[in-house]
């Protein structure tokens, strides 16, 4: 069972959300939402916690500042900044926290896919890689992560021997902070230590070193002293969110060396005058860095084509929904 926060200031409800607030209208009432399941809200206001229906049009995320009207219902939704994947809000106070566990492959692709969210939200993303405990030498994978992570800040860390945590916890602090990563990774575990109690489910690994479920849905969970972590399942739906436009702000400096290149076609393989081919091998450009580039391209590839066969799915459904009315009609 979460625990409710001391206040709503104590989970990011500030002098500028406050006064954005009051903006639409005195008589609102305040409130954060802290858990979104089964159609309904529940969030923390200034008398406590209770649960409230979600918007017809659904648009609304765990960690949103909404305003209630005279009857409880959500009225407003404040803006929304750095958010991940509508994980979060409030850009000023967004920690993108990506949560990797050491004891499996630290796979930098997938942890630039991440990070490729976080810059795209305008979020600060720190690297968090987790279970030291399990492996002979936990540093020994950080010159990879960091080739395609430059001035990411990296904590090793180990919920059992307590490395890394002091650390962690200076980072959070007072923050709105996302823990994003694979399924199994540790994140409900350091929360859990966090925050002082068990308040998220955890499952050991699976026998085949994979991760169990056991977030099923976003959940914020305050901080002692201020603050709030909001907790993520697995890593999936959040890659399967990356577009070709994010890769490249994430990139940026791939993005703008491609601009050199002769060809505008250029595939930076073989071709003559290309700018990326040119800095890799003079080695501004590292290897792992265009290789974790090369694989986000190819989830916001893959991502566009599911796109597309759902939009065609989502026609073709409409399109039998007509024609069925029209027999209805005709008779």
């Amino acid at each position: 069972m979460t625990r409710s926060p001391a206040s709503l200031e104590a989970i990011g409800f500030d002098s500028a959300r406050r006064a954005e607030a009051a903006a639409l209208g005195e008589e609102l009432v305040p409130a954060r939402v802290i858990r979104i399941d089964r159609g309904a809200a529940t969030i923390f206001t200034p008398a406590g916690e209770s649960r409230v229906a979600v918007p017809l049009d659904g648009d609304v995320a765990v960690g949103d500042f909404v305003l209630l009207d005279e009857q409880g219902v959500i009225a407003h939704v404040l803006d929304r900044y750095g958010s991940v994947a509508r994980l979060v809000g409030n850009r000023h106070e967004v920690l993108q926290v990506v949560v990797r566990p050491l004891d499996l492959s630290t796979s930098p692709h997938r942890i630039q896919s991440l990070l490729t969210l976080a810059f795209d939200a305008a979020a600060l993303p720190v690297i968090v890689l987790t279970k030291a405990d399990l492996v002979a030498d936990p540093y020994g994978q950080l010159d990879a992560v960091a080739a395609i992570a430059p001035g990411v800040e990296m904590v090793v860390t180990s919920v059992i021997t307590g490395e890394g945590i002091d650390r962690v916890r200076s980072i959070v602090h007072d923050r709105t902070v996302v823990f994003i990563g694979e399924s199994g990774g540790g994140k409900s575990t350091l929360t859990n230590l966090l925050v002082g109690a068990d308040v998220l489910e955890i499952a050991p690994t699976r026998a085949d070193g994979q991760g169990r479920h056991t977030t099923s849905f976003r959940e914020l969970v305050p901080l002692q002293g201020g603050g709030a972590i909001i907790d993520t399942p697995g890593m999936r739906e959040v890659v399967a969110a990356v577009t070709r436009e994010q890769v490249e702000e994430g990139f940026g400096d791939i993005a703008d060396l491609a601009t050199m290149c002769r060809f505008r076609d250029c595939s930076h393989g073989v071709e003559p005058g290309c700018a990326v081919a040119a800095a890799l091998a003079d080695g501004s450009l590292a290897s792992e860095r265009l290789a974790a580039y090369e694989s986000a391209m190819r989830d916001a590839a893959w991502n566009e084509r599911r796109a597309d066969k759902a939009a065609q799915a989502a026609e073709r459904k409409a399109w039998r929904a007509l024609e069925r009315q029209r027999r209805v009609e005709s008779w």
